[in-house]
């Protein structure tokens, strides 16, 4: 037989088949399977307690020490004392030599 001849195909008798079917639904199912794991992944996360600004406001933004606007910036000073990640303050070195 010629190459030819066994490419050639008529539009008309193509159809997608079951396999497409079958691999439709096997992505339809692992999506479904995975979106449940991560669901209930994500009920088993602890949310710290919402940070308070100094005005007594939530905070809406993490603070990395930049004024969010030049204007903001004029108003605002340094908090009295640091706080580390957990919210604690950080150790104080020794004072004795």
């Amino acid at each position: 037989m010629n190459a030819a001849v066994l490419l050639a195909y008529d539009p008309n008798d193509v159809k997608p088949g079951w396999v497409a079917l079958g691999l439709v639904v096997a992505l339809a199912v692992a999506t479904f399977l995975l979106w449940r794991s991560m669901n209930s992944q994500l009920r088993k996360i602890q949310l710290p307690p919402k940070q308070t600004g100094r005005s007594g406001t939530p905070r809406t933004t993490p603070d990395h020490g930049l004024p969010d606007s030049p204007d903001s910036a004029a108003g605002e000073s340094a908090p009295d004392e640091p706080t580390g990640p957990d919210g604690a303050s950080p150790p104080t070195p020794p004072t004795g030599r």
